[in-house]
Formats: structure tokens, sequence, C-alpha cells
């Protein structure tokens, strides 16, 4: 029977509280500013683990080329600065001002922006911001400088878990460095921890991209070790020896004897010049008869084997290489590589990634916003109220056939100049909006609506007669009047 609740939570007090007040903790704890892990893996524990993902970064293949390929697209998108009110000017002249400060820098915002994206990666991006007073009396950005993950040591949290400094060990003289919250453009995958570290891909992919380095360990020593096609060549050397040592030949006559088949294995590669000339001679038995065997005293042949695992061993590093483009969101880039896969199914899956890209650059902008646009109006004392939004640029596959054929649709569709619902099919599909009408336009186009345009090329159609009492007989007479 189940208990009550009452005995459940004995020794429990109870109490109020109030909907302002905030009762409970984060997930994770923070002892004199580092965070205490659950790893059990002491590769991925405190600093190491920075170091095992930049070498996973480095020496997996699949690994750097999917996160070139996502920062790349990333690095190409465009950012609009969009007034609170495009009617206020006070509004467009500020929108303007943040636009030109973030084109003001001496690093250009599309680098800023990847190495804020490779928080997806490592858990965690943090940069630092350096203000300047620029020409125009305002204070503008002269830089915001990327702070490696490895150098970050400890985290300054208040009781309620909001982030309120970094403690950096500088790498140049080891020195710690404090870097207050507000001078960082901080941004965080938090959304399988509320660890200030974040969780980022770099851990999932982890286990794959060790056993991949085992698989090809093995591989490259079992090819090394693998012994097929190693020439194997056979010669009498202890009949050779012997008589030498009988003196019915010299060392130097052996030498000679031998010195073919030894260039041989020097210089075995295949040419048109390849080649090696033996003695039939086989060996015969010692008794009477003198018969001899099927083994020449001299031979040539390739070394062979037995069947091995390299096959399997193939199909394991295949594996874990799909594997880790699957964490990634990259696994399009193999589609074909082993004659599978179809145009369709790559399509849906880059069209999958750049929502991954889309996502991405919309948690950045949300952190940009509050790190640089707010910083920026509240240094210069601007009305906080018209602080612009930012808007990246879409990241989206576009199908140049699939455009064409519905660009060609609307202008078959018959829309009203002033319609919205061009501007929104034109928002789907990535392209700018169509410039706005003039009055003229939007009257003709009525215009021509009311009163569509007669073609020349059909006769001119004329009014039957209204009169139903007229009947004109075949011989043209006419029954009203009764006259022909």
């Amino acid at each position: 029977m189940a208990k009550p609740l009452d005995s459940i939570l004995s020794g429990i007090q109870r109490k109020k509280a109030s909907p302002t007040e905030t009762v409970g903790k984060g997930g994770y704890a923070v002892h004199g500013g580092m965070v205490q892990e659950i790893e059990t893996d002491a590769q991925l524990a405190g600093v190491t683990k920075w170091k095992t993902f930049s070498e996973m970064l480095l020496n997996a293949a699949i690994v750097g080329a999917g996160v070139r390929y996502f920062l790349n697209l990333i690095g190409k998108v465009t950012w609009e600065v969009r007034p609170k009110d495009i009617d206020d000017p006070e509004a467009v002249r500020l929108a303007e001002l943040v636009e030109d400060i973030l084109h003001d820098m001496d690093t250009p915002l599309s680098r800023i922006t990847r190495r804020s994206a490779m928080y997806r990666f490592w858990g965690f991006s943090v940069q630092e911001w350096t203000a300047k007073i620029r020409d125009d009396g305002v204070i503008g950005l002269s830089d915001i400088e990327p702070r490696p993950q490895m150098t970050i040591e400890k985290w300054d949290i208040d009781e309620f878990g909001n982030i309120l400094g970094i403690v950096q060990r500088a790498p140049q003289d080891m020195q710690e460095r404090y870097l207050p919250r507000q001078k960082c453009v901080y941004v965080v995958d938090d959304s399988l921890s509320d660890s200030p570290e974040g969780l980022g891909l770099f851990r999932h992919m982890y286990p794959a991209a060790k056993r991949l380095a085992d698989y090809q360990k093995l591989e490259y020593v079992g090819f090394e070790t693998d012994l097929r096609g190693i020439p194997m060549l056979r010669a009498p050397i202890a009949q050779l020896q012997e008589l030498v040592r009988k003196k019915k030949i010299t060392k130097t006559q052996m030498d000679e004897a031998l010195e073919g088949m030894r260039n041989f294995i020097k210089n075995h590669l295949r040419g048109k010049e390849s080649g090696i000339l033996l003695d039939s001679t086989t060996y015969a038995t010692v008794d009477d008869k003198q018969a001899p065997s099927a083994i020449p005293k001299w031979s040539a042949e390739l070394m062979k084997g037995g069947q091995s695992s390299m096959p399997e061993l193939k199909d394991a590093i295949h594996r874990e290489i799909l594997e880790l483009a699957r964490l990634m969101g990259v696994e399009h880039l193999l589609l074909g590589a082993d004659s599978k896969g179809s145009h369709a199914l790559a399509q849906t899956k880059t069209a999958s990634f750049f929502l991954i890209v889309d996502s991405t650059l919309h948690e950045i902008k949300s952190t940009y916003e509050v790190d640089i646009v707010e910083m920026l109006f509240r240094l210069n004392g601007w009305d906080m109220a018209l602080m612009p939004e930012l808007i990246p640029e879409s990241v989206q596959f576009r199908d140049i056939e699939q455009i064409a054929a519905v660009l060609s649709d609307l202008a078959t569709a018959g829309l009203a100049p002033d319609d919205p619902a061009e501007d929104e099919i034109r928002d789907l599909l990535g392209l700018s909006h169509k410039p706005e009408p003039t009055d003229e336009e939007i009257d003709a186009a009525l215009s021509a609506r009311v009163a569509p345009p007669v073609d020349p090329t059909k006769p001119e159609e004329k009014p039957e007669d209204d009169d139903d009492s007229k009947e004109v007989k075949d011989d043209g007479s006419d029954d009203s009047s009764g006259n022909k």
C-alpha cells in the first residue's frame, strides 16, 4: 500500500514562497570559482578536456572539415541593424550609427561571429570588448578579442547562479586576470547543462573520435606488417657456402652468383626493364637414384597471406566517421563517397544543416543585442527605447530552377502590386523584396484588371438584337411588317 504523503515528507519544513522569490538552485556546483564536474574520464576533466578536444579537432579529418564548413557558413552571413521605428528619424540614425560601429573594429564582424559560433562545439565562448572614442565623439568599439576556453579557470557566480565575472589564466605570464561580465561577449550552450561552461558537441563526439583514432592506428599497423606482395627469392646458399669452404669457388664468385638476386630485391618495382633470370636446376635426392624433385634451387615469387580483418576494420572506420558527421549535422558531405545516396536526400540533409546554422545565428543575435548593442546604448547615454534589432541573414539552400519557377508563377498569378503575399514568398526563398510600386503602376494594374485589353487578332463580335418579336426568315422577309 502506498505511503501517505505526510509520512514521506516527514521532517521536511514546509513554507510558502513569494511569486517573486527564487527558491531552488541550479544543478551544478561551483566551489572557489571551480566548476565541480562529474566526469569519470581523466581526459575530459578540468583544463585537460580542452587539450583533448583540440587534438580531436586537429587530428580527425571529418571533425575539422565539418567545423570549417559550419564556420564558413556562419562567416558569410551579413547582419542588418533594423531601427526600432523606421518612421522615427532618431531611431533610424541610431541604427545606422550602431551598424557603422560594428564595422569599425580592428577585427571584422564575420570573424568575431565565427569565434562566437564555436560555443556550439566547445560549450561556451568568451570574447572581451574594448571601447574607444571615435572622431565623431561617439563611444564605439576598438576590438572584440577571443579569450580561449583553456585559459578560463574560474567563474565568479552569485547565489542565484548569475555570472558576475570570469577569471582567466593568461598564458603569457600565468597570472590570473579578472574579466567583469559587463566587458564580455559570452555565449553558452546550456541546452543540456546549466553549467557556465555548457555542454558542447565536442563532448558527444569524443568517444567516436577516440575509437576512430584507435581503428586508424590498427589499420596503419596492419598495413605495415602485412607481408603479402613482398618478393621472396630462394637460392642454394648453403651449397654455395660449402663450395667456398672446399675452395672450389671463391667468396667473390659466390657473391657474384647472388648479386642478381640481391639487386632484384632492392629494385623490384615493375617496369619495362624488370626481370630476373634463374637457374632451372632442381634439387635431387641423395640416394642412388638421384631422382630430381619439384623444388628448384633458384626461385622467385611474391609472399601470400590468408584472409585478414582489414575489410571489417574499414567498415568500422567508416561507421565512426559517419557517426561524427551525424553529430555535427554534416552527413550530407559523405553522400556519394560509397556510391550511395540521392540528390533529394542530399538536399534534405543540407536543408537540415542550414537550420542548425540559423538557430546558432539567432542565439548569437540574442547575445549581441545584450552584450554589444545594449552596452553601446548605455555607454553613450542613448534612449534605450530606441535600441535597434540585429537581424542575421537567413542561411538556406537555394535551388535556382525552383526559384525561377516560383517567380514565373508569381508573374502570372495576377496579384495586386501591393499584395503582401509576394514579399512573404520572397522571404521564404531568401530573396529581397520587390521595389514598392508607384501610384501610376497601381492605377494601371487596377485598370487592367477591371477592363482587360482587347485582343486585336479576334474579330469584333456584333451585338445581338434584343427584339425577340422579330424573326428573320430565310428568304429575307420580315414578319413584323408583312413586307418583303
